[in-house]
């Protein structure tokens, strides 16, 4: 009961946190969006948002005393506005629980906009003179802002906006654009619109760019800003909802190419804008990390509502139902491990559970945007068998989640087609459970218990296994029982080896691992021991790291050849063991 309810304290603080977090929020972007102003001195954005805050929920008043400062501090104060926003806040506070429509409300707002203005112009006498197009004007925008802050205001509260996920972002662009306006910064307004805009395109397609591309451009307008700035902007829209989702780097110069090149033609309507703006959104996308872009999609496509919510509420349904289940296997791994080898065995089937639910649970909240590779790898083999034309030794590579590649040799026990039955059931056996998103060290100490179990028929096999990660060019290697592995890079070698007894020999299998890094050019290569043992007095294999150095060909099939022919001729009339050869290229 004690932890229960210190739990439950804790969720209300999380919970009372994340509130004032909104709050203080939600009091900034008043601040600021009832600062920005239109065609030089209106101010509507604070009655509109009044309106809208008030209309959804009365307790949203305490937003007032926000709204009216940041009109204040405008330096464009005027009383008409300040009775504008009065106006909003007392109608609808009145009107209570009235289900205005969207539509309703937006009229309601602008037609208290422009009574309030009129009545101020009246009071103010010849002071303030403002023709009847004006009024008509800042009305008419008043109107538009409402329902861009009733749907943005719902997306806030967690509801699905009006019109759609079109709608959404439309609401969300113009709300970033009015609170940069907010800052009373002009440096800022033409960077932020391209960053929106980009950022649109690069993350929800051609259509999202052009969107987000055109609000923006309109309120560059409305704000007194370049006429042409709405076409590049459409223009660079496109350009990155052509790379939606693929190189980060290609979308950001290409934008950068496209609206640089079009605001530099010689046409009637100057279509020029600060380069500055273009620079800070393209190098804003090349430099922020994949990991926060892939956050930013998911978060940005959960509060636009362009998924849909019953399939989102059904899917965090059964991830929290599978959490539940993966701590039970955990739960379970603990409980039998103990001496006996079952029961080791049986913790290790709890764990892989577990790690196949944490997987899935991963998968149902993972975005579809991901880094793609930097690297790839090129592999080729050779082998020779000693016995029927079956070899024991087996190998195999394979495309792992998370931009991986795997490779892996095994020689099994003797020769033939048991020792080849016994190495392809392990390499396969592996390679599947690394598909999975199984860690490295888990699948092989499962696999040794399961070799162990079967111990009186001296089933075990050697494990070369390498793990490249094609995003950051880092390379593992896991070996047990395995022979040395070789990196070329241009004329130097080196040997990796570690001491290890082959899988299926011991309890308690110890996973070690070395690592290193390659560049593109750089070559790997994995031997059984077949081909060291062509000549078992140079212990130090100097015979091999000098045919591997000596070997030109960049291609990777060529030098698995050429090994092949030196450890054939090395054996000479003796009799040969099963040799396999893999090399891989890194480009």
């Amino acid at each position: 009961m004690m932890e229960l309810t210190t739990r439950r304290c804790a969720v209300g603080k999380e919970k009372s946190g994340d509130r004032l977090l909104l709050a203080a929020g939600m009091a900034a972007a008043c601040f600021l969006i009832s600062r920005a102003g239109f065609m030089g001195d209106m101010l509507p954005a604070g009655a509109a948002l009044a309106g809208a805050m008030v209309s959804l929920n009365a307790m949203n008043i305490y937003l007032f005393p926000f709204i009216l400062l940041g009109i204040y501090s405008s330096g464009a104060f005027l009383w008409g506005d300040v009775a504008a926003l009065c106006g909003c806040a007392f109608v609808f506070l009145c009107a209570g629980r009235i289900p205005f429509a969207p539509w309703h409300k937006a009229v309601i707002t602008g037609a208290i906009i422009v009574i309030s203005q009129s009545v101020s112009c009246i009071v103010a006498g010849a002071a303030y003179p403002v023709s009847i197009m004006d009024l008509v004007l800042e009305g008419g925008i008043g109107l538009a802002l409402c329902g861009i802050f009733d749907t943005f205001l719902r997306m806030v509260r967690g509801e699905a906006p009006y019109g759609g996920t079109e709608a959404g972002l439309l609401s969300l662009s113009a709300v970033v654009m009015l609170m940069v306006s907010g800052l009373d910064v002009p440096l800022l307004i033409v960077p932020a619109a391209m960053v929106v805009t980009l950022f649109s395109g690069y993350l929800m397609g051609i259509t999202g760019g052009l969107l987000a591309a055109f609000v923006t451009g309109f309120l560059i307008l409305i704000f007194g800003g370049s006429p042409g700035a709405g076409f590049l902007l459409m223009l660079g829209g496109i350009t990155a909802g052509l790379f939606r989702g693929q190189s980060k780097w290609a979308a950001g110069v290409c934008f950068a190419a496209v609206t640089i090149g079009a605001g530099s033609l010689d046409v009637s309507i100057s279509f020029a804008v600060p380069y500055y703006g273009t620079a800070v959104a393209a190098g804003l996308l090349v430099l922020l990390p994949y990991r926060w872009l892939v956050r930013l999609d998911t978060t940005l496509s959960a509060f636009l509502g362009s998924e849909d919510r019953q399939e989102k509420r059904n899917s965090v349904r059964a991830s929290e139902k599978l959490e539940e289940l993966r701590k039970t296997f955990d739960n379970l791994s603990a409980l039998f491990v103990s001496q006996d080898n079952r029961r080791i065995l049986m913790s290790y089937q709890f764990q892989v559970m577990s790690r196949v639910l944490g997987q899935t649970i991963k998968g149902l909240h993972q975005s579809g945007l991901s880094a793609p590779p930097k690297y790839k790898m090129e592999p080729a083999w050779a082998s020779y068998a000693k016995k029927q034309g079956v070899s024991g030794d087996s190998y195999l590579w394979a495309q792992l989640p998370g931009g991986r590649f795997a490779v892996i040799l095994s020689d099994g026990m003797g020769n033939g087609k048991t020792a080849a039955e016994e190495s392809g059931l392990t390499v396969t056996t592996i390679i599947r459970l690394l598909e999975t998103g199984l860690e490295v060290e888990l699948v092989l100490k499962l696999l040794n218990q399961i070799m162990l179990l079967n111990a009186e028929n001296e089933v075990f096999s050697t494990i070369d296994l390498g793990i490249f990660n094609q995003k950051t060019g880092r390379m593992r290697f896991y070996k047990i029982g395995a022979a040395a592995t070789f990196i070329k890079r241009k004329r130097s070698v080196d040997a990796l080896t570690l001491s290890a007894m082959p899988i299926g020999v011991v309890d308690g299998l110890k996973v070690d691992c070395v690592t290193t890094s390659l560049r593109p050019g750089d070559q790997v290569i994995m031997i059984s021991d077949g081909v060291t043992d062509s000549r078992r007095e140079d212990l130090s294999m100097d015979w091999l790291k000098e045919t591997i150095a000596g070997i030109q060909s960049k291609d990777p099939q060529t030098m698995c050849d050429l090994i092949m022919n030196r450890a054939v001729d090395n054996y000479g009339l003796k009799e040969k063991d099963d040799l396999t050869v893999l090399a891989m290229r890194v480009s």
